[in-house]
């Protein structure tokens, strides 16, 4: 009876060990696979900015905010992202103020794809605050809410 006890005791320990072990190592690995970081860039004298994300150094998208109309192109109070990286993640940003809820995504599609701009008239000199955001699955790595003007 002993001997069949011991047996138990060493194959539960090693199981324990092995899954343990694996554990460990798919944490580390999940944690290793994507370091991200944001950047505000491209900041211009009449409220628009853009926010640049990068996958481990590598430049994978970006969020534009558009104060004004540009002619032949996008709409004013506007803003839309890209997704430039063919790694799994897309791109989505958010309007944290003055009005919450307006979104700009690349869910559904694949790299390289622009949103549509979102847009919706706002008081001119009013203060914007973007977030950009990284998504994979439920994974989510976000910047900061970065300002520029409408």
């Amino acid at each position: 009876m002993n001997k069949r006890l011991t047996r138990r005791a060493g194959t539960l320990l090693a199981t324990s060990a092995l899954l343990f072990g694996t554990s460990v190592m798919l944490g580390a690995t999940e944690a290793a696979a994507a370091q991200w970081t944001f950047k505000k860039v491209a900041v211009s004298s009449n409220g628009s900015f853009s926010i640049g994300a990068y996958n481990n150094g590598t430049y994978a998208g970006a969020m534009t905010w558009n104060a004004d109309p540009v002619t032949g192109g996008a709409p004013g109070d506007s803003f839309q992202v890209v997704d430039r990286l063919s790694d799994g993640w897309g791109m989505e940003a958010h309007m944290t103020s003055p009005v919450s809820g307006r979104t700009a995504t690349t869910r559904g599609h694949t790299a390289v794809y622009y949103s549509p701009w979102n847009t919706k008239d706002l008081t001119e000199g009013t203060s914007v605050y973007i977030q950009l955001c990284a998504f994979k699955g439920s994974s989510e790595r976000c910047s900061v809410a970065y300002s520029g003007h409408a």
